[in-house]
């Protein structure tokens, strides 16, 4: 008798578990959850510490491989762009944790798989993490976010 309540009472709670599961899929990263005001309120201030702390990394990076920012070596300006890599990928996940906002969906949606594209091309050419226009790995991504209002996402 015990073991047959055991059992129940595990069946009860796996139901109960897989119920708020399911009912929970969908928060924290869906869509329509939030307007683009939100969406700005919260985007803004993660792009604001990511570009702080490039440009803490960046100034870290140069003051270790080349103190008096002369060198052209692809050597160095590759160490100097693997250094800022990791701040535009926090960036990217706490983006894409907020969700996206109602009726800019599929621009938001663009948007952030335009950034991890660029993550990826900059981890196979770095020094395009260094580059100016149309080679600077970021170009779609942040014309898009400038468009969009979220301001400060790019290096600086």
């Amino acid at each position: 008798m015990y073991g047959r309540n055991v059992k129940a009472a595990a069946g009860a709670m796996l139901a109960l578990v897989l119920a708020i599961a399911i009912a929970g899929c969908g928060s924290g990263g869906s869509s329509g959850s939030l307007t683009k005001q939100e969406f700005l309120k919260k985007g803004v201030p993660i792009c604001v510490e990511g570009t702080e702390e490039i440009g803490r990394l960046d100034e870290a990076a140069w003051a270790k491989y080349d103190p008096e920012h002369k060198s052209q070596s692809e050597a160095i300006r590759w160490k100097v762009a693997l250094a800022l890599l990791p701040p535009k990928e926090k960036e990217l996940r706490r983006l894409r944790a907020l969700g996206l906002p109602q009726g800019d969906e599929a621009y938001v949606e663009r948007m952030l798989n335009s950034w991890e594209e660029g993550i990826e091309t900059a981890k196979r050419h770095p020094w395009r993490l260094l580059a100016g226009g149309s080679d600077f790995a970021f170009a779609e991504a942040y014309t898009m976010a400038d468009n969009y209002g979220l301001e400060k996402c790019w290096l600086a």
